[in-house]
């Protein structure tokens, strides 16, 4: 008996090795990694090193993971393991305590186009006033609801009669149309294109088409239309379009309820008046007289709100229950406003001091305003400082990314709507980047995308349709109402945030208690989630500048404000100029005569270790060979790899 004893306890020590083995957990980026960025991926609960095999089983690489630390976000003990030295693309394993974790590990080119795509598409699927057709629409296609061709005016507008404010795009899960919303949402996507405008005009992602608008002016410009029948002839800017009350879950075209236009505040006319100063500029080569049409209502929402500073929209009128995007301060959106009439217009009267080292939200427009200062130095004389302001936050989230998860986000970011916060923590670092060119701010803003994309405690990419796990029950109407059992691709929920604003019984509509005691785990994939699982016009605004400025960055693009060598791809050089310090919009990254590309010196050994990795090298080819300045027939080019670049970095042969 003693013997069998023995066994026993023998089995279960072993048991419990197993089970320790196979309790480690691998968070990555589920959508992939880009071969030459820096890779890194979050070990919870594993053991020595970290295998990654090929789809032959074949072990590629070997990782040891870094020292543990604590995140207090979500109360896991994390190693971090780099993993960069992994370039070629393929699918892969990764294998701990010899057991494999995960078998989805992706390295791939283009790693974020289609989720630039399906981010930016979804605001098609949020158009009101129109149907979405199946060409366009697909599986969801459906009839067009609120064509909002007679609005009554609210009472709170001072106003009466009615107006015809069709087009816009629905807020969030709702159907409601919000200015102050629509303010820092369309900026966001407005500035994307101003980055990269050379790489957006071509880039299309199956829309309808606005004359020889390119898709991303299209889809913002239905947005626009709407916004400018907002605005009465005094300058005054009204608050939202909604009905009394929310709807139920049904169709657009199914919600009958009396819409109004509703209120009118400083805060809506600044919002307002900067995005129109912002568009004229952009749409002024494509039609010159819409172009103007901005320019004139921006600057007649900015007399009105300067001369109205004390008219806010503090809370609901009696009997209204919809949105409020509520403010009693609008001196941050007249700071935006400002800035960017002073750009648009070079009237120095428009400039104001300040700027900040906080990111914006709907409720702070001062950090965008401090975008615009900082990357506009010959308008701004506190340009320096803004810039400052922009690198001192960037340089916190960068040590941010060095322990816990290795992501940007802290325990005070998880509040409604924080993976807005995730995204635009992104958007501030690829600003450092642009003004600085240091690695350090790109490397922590692919960390902040890989926080969305899978790599955090839920395990999840938060954005449908991508990813091995993605929300399925999203709180948003149609996605409730349409009978199709997926969700719009590329829609980003709002996350964990531990508030439980929604939390209560089924018959309020509302959720379980799904909180956990940890910020970053409190969040429940369910429909009666809206503080964790609506989506919303401002938060996947971010989600399409991070995705589609890293990919345009990668294409070979940068903004024109932007130091050299920041522009990404390789085989391509930058056009020289005068200065030797900028770059055109269309200019593309010089090509170092001893890297790949990636800023890594080729390798030519059959096996390395390099901090911790130890691979199987390959051969050096003609992608390693250094870029070659040549002449021939009077013409200068580049040779880089038996292939030859005018300087514009444009391959000729």
């Amino acid at each position: 008996m003693e013997s069998k004893r023995v066994i026993l306890v023998m089995a279960s020590t072993v048991a419990a090795c197993v089970s320790t083995a196979f309790a480690a957990t691998a968070y990555i980026n589920q959508v992939g990694y880009r071969p030459a960025d820096p890779k890194e991926l979050s070990l919870v609960e594993g053991s020595g090193d970290v295998e990654i095999q090929d789809a032959s089983g074949n072990t590629v690489l070997t990782a040891t993971p870094k020292a543990a630390s604590v995140w207090d976000a979500s109360g896991q003990n994390v190693q971090l393991v780099d993993f960069s030295e992994l370039k070629e693309p393929g699918k892969y394993s990764v294998k701990v305590g010899g057991n494999i974790v995960r078998g989805d590990l992706v390295v791939k080119e283009e790693t974020y186009k289609d989720v630039f795509k399906a981010a930016a598409k979804w605001f098609y699927y949020q158009r009101a006033s129109m149907a979405l057709e199946e060409q366009y629409a697909g599986k969801w296609a459906r009839a067009a609801g609120h064509l909002d061709d007679n609005v009554q005016f609210h009472n709170s507008t001072g106003a009466s009669g009615s107006i015809s404010s069709p087009k816009g795009w629905y807020d969030a899960g709702d159907y409601g149309k919000y200015i102050v919303n629509s303010g820092i949402t369309t900026y966001t996507l407005l500035s994307l294109y101003e980055h990269f405008p050379e790489y957006f005009k071509t880039l299309k992602w199956n829309i309808p088409a606005d004359g020889q608008l390119p898709d991303l002016l299209a889809e913002i410009k239905y947005n626009l239309d709407w916004m400018l029948t907002m605005q009465a002839s005094d300058g005054t800017v009204y608050h939202k379009l909604t009905a009394l009350g929310f709807p139920g879950d049904v169709m657009p075209a199914q919600d009958s309820d009396a819409r109004y236009v509703i209120g009118k505040s400083a805060e809506a006319a600044f919002d307002f008046a900067g995005v129109m100063a912002l568009a004229s500029r952009i749409y002024k080569p494509f039609d010159a007289s819409y172009a103007s049409k901005c320019l004139e209502a921006a600057k007649k929402a900015y007399t009105w709100a300067s001369s109205n500073m004390n008219v806010h929209f503090k809370a609901n009128p009696a009997g209204v229950s919809t949105g409020t995007y509520e403010g009693s301060d609008a001196s941050d959106e007249k700071l935006f406003a400002g800035t960017e009439l002073a750009i648009t217009t070079g009237d120095a009267s428009y400039k104001q001091s300040g700027s900040s080292a906080n990111i914006s939200y709907w409720g702070d427009m001062s950090g965008v305003a401090t975008y615009g200062k900082a990357t506009h130095a010959s308008v701004f004389s506190d340009a320096a400082e803004a810039k400052q302001k922009v690198l001192s936050t960037a340089d916190k989230f960068v040590e941010r990314t060095q322990t816990g998860f290795g992501v940007v986000m802290s325990k005070e970011d998880f509040v409604w709507g924080s993976n807005a916060a995730a995204s635009n923590q992104g958007i501030w670092l690829l600003h450092a980047y642009y003004l600085t060119g240091d690695q350090k701010y790109y490397t922590a803003a692919v960390q902040a995308f890989n926080y969305l994309l899978g790599k955090n405690p839920l395990d999840m990419s938060f954005v449908t349709g991508f990813g091995s796990k993605s929300p399925m029950m999203p709180h948003h109407r149609p996605s409730t109402a349409d009978g199709v059992e997926e969700p719009v691709p590329g829609m980003l929920v709002g996350g964990p945030q531990p508030g439980g604003e929604d939390v209560g019984s089924a018959a309020e509509w509302k959720c379980a208690d799904y909180r956990t005691g940890f910020a970053a785990t409190a969040y429940t994939d369910q429909r009666c989630s809206y503080a964790t699982n609506e989506v919303a016009i401002n938060w996947n605004a971010p989600l399409a500048y991070l995705a589609g400025a890293l990919e345009a960055l990668n294409a070979g693009y940068a903004p024109d404000f932007a130091v050299e060598g920041v522009a990404r791809a390789a085989g391509k050089v930058a056009p020289e100029s005068s200065a030797s310090v900028g770059q055109s919009s269309s200019s593309v990254a010089p090509v170092s005569s001893s890297s790949n590309g990636s800023g890594i010196d080729p390798v030519s050994s059959s096996s390395v270790e390099v901090s911790g990795i130890r691979k199987v090298a390959p051969a050096a080819t003609a992608h390693d060979a250094p870029a070659i300045l040549r002449m021939k027939g009077g013409k200068l080019f580049v040779e880089k790899g038996g292939c030859r670049f005018d300087l514009m970095g444009n391959r000729v042969r």
